[in-house]
């Protein structure tokens, strides 16, 4: 076990930094539109909530990339490894017009539910900005899921380090002008994320095609290959909706909270942008996760691959301890770190004393779904996720918010059940199907 500790956390610690790095970027996107006021605020938070609500569908589509690449390199199949990786770089490449278009048409859904006019015309111009970085965000998954598979994750910490540098500057630059550009409010907000995903994507495309270090994996195949993309399909389909739907649901909760004015989905977004920081930790570790247990599995060790899983899932249990001691201890420097105050402020301070409540099950939810994803097994999973959002946060969170009482908390409290559920049947599903293949690899 103490092996696969180290192991987990040598691969772990720098995709959690990277991601640590890659949510700063929106952290300080929402210290710089707090500045400029709750009305641009609410703008960048739901335009952010159509971006990231389909940008995670396709995101999680290529981490299909996990299982199949970490298989190969635990068989010690490089050149299938490059092999898979230029079919996930085709398979981003279609993604992206199909995800362009759905965020285009998400304006008549807003306004259909009920939006202010007003509201939605200010986040619609800030998304159709946001919309030309999607082949960029698209294609850094595709190469994230491949130097995390095999074993060359530390340039994720260089991408992530050029990326956050160029969007603090460009974030004060474009939004408060200067050097011959106008002030551009919120919208500059939106230019600097474009440019970034762009920064992000450089060093990885560096790396695997120019580095001499890579030369051994092989040319790749710069062709569709039809079997390889219905198999990264088949595997990511699932893997990108249940994204969808874990994201889908923070996002339906930012619909509820706009419903209830801007000064609520205000407070939403700070205390969401702050626990999401906290949660960049176990994600990190369930994608770590994935590339053990399908390395694993490519080793043909069935033992391991629960190993793998039970590692993975009590380093995110522990750290939910920490997310805990920090949600319990700042929540009110963290709300005014971010500019709020009056209603606003109190209100964060609300929703960071609730977030304490899912730390633990949050973590093991993720991280369970992280080591499912490398043994292929996205199906289930999806369908798990979808029943406890569907069944339970959604519909708490709608009755306690814009349904019946109108508040606030109770959304974040449907989150909550949601995400209960969710950390239970995931750990049982695990548990099940790693039996099930150290018998098969036995």
């Amino acid at each position: 076990m103490l092996d696969e500790l180290k192991a987990l956390l040598r691969l772990a610690a720098p995709i959690v930094a990277a991601q640590v790095g890659m949510n700063a970027m929106g952290i300080v996107d929402t210290l710089v539109a707090g500045r400029l006021g709750e009305e641009a605020l609410a703008a960048l938070a739901l335009g952010n909530v159509v971006y990231f609500g389909f940008i995670v569908v396709g995101a999680g589509t290529l981490m299909s990339l996990d299982s199949a690449v970490s298989n190969a390199f635990g068989a010690g199949d490089l050149p299938r490894c490059r092999r898979w990786h230029s079919q996930g770089v085709f398979l981003a490449l279609g993604l992206a017009p199909i995800l362009i278009a759905l965020m285009q048409a998400s304006t008549q859904l807003l306004l259909a539910i009920g939006y202010p006019p007003g509201l939605v015309a200010r986040s619609q111009e800030y998304l159709d900005i946001l919309v030309w970085g999607v082949p960029f965000a698209v294609l850094v998954s595709a190469y994230r899921s491949f130097v995390s598979a095999v074993d060359r994750a530390k340039i994720l910490l260089v991408s992530a380090l050029l990326a956050n540098i160029a969007n603090a500057v460009l974030d004060v630059w474009l939004t408060r002008g200067g050097l011959g550009v106008p002030p551009q409010g919120v919208l500059g907000i939106a230019w600097s994320t474009v440019f970034c995903r762009g920064v992000l994507l450089a060093p990885l495309v560096w790396l695997v095609h120019i580095a001499p270090s890579m030369k051994h994996f092989g040319p790749g195949l710069w062709r569709p290959h039809w079997p390889d993309l219905r198999h990264l399909l088949k595997v990511g389909i699932p893997a990108g909706l249940q994204f969808g739907a874990e994201v889908g649901t923070f996002g339906v909760a930012a619909l509820f909270m706009g419903a209830l004015g801007d000064l609520p989905l205000a407070a939403h977004q700070v205390a969401l942008s702050f626990v999401s920081l906290i949660f960049m930790v176990p994600l990190g570790l369930g994608a770590a996760a994935a590339v053990r247990a399908g390395q694993a599995v490519g080793r043909r060790d069935g033992p391991g691959v629960r190993r793998a899983g039970v590692v993975a899932i009590g380093t995110g249990a522990v750290w939910s301890l920490f997310g805990m001691a920090i949600l319990l201890l700042f929540p009110r420097p963290i709300a005014a770190g971010f500019g709020l105050t009056g209603e606003a402020f109190d209100l964060a301070v609300a929703l960071l004393g609730m977030a304490v409540l899912f730390q633990l099950v949050d973590n093991i939810q993720i991280v369970a779904n992280g080591v499912l994803r490398g043994l292929a097994d996205t199906r289930a999973a999806f369908l798990l996720v979808l029943a406890g959002h569907g069944l339970l946060a959604i519909p708490v969170a709608w009755f306690g918010g814009p349904g019946h009482f109108g508040e606030p908390r109770a959304i974040w409290l449907g989150l909550t059940l949601g995400l209960t559920a969710n950390s239970i049947t995931l750990a049982v599903r695990f548990w099940k199907r790693s039996g099930e293949i150290g018998r098969e690899l036995a």
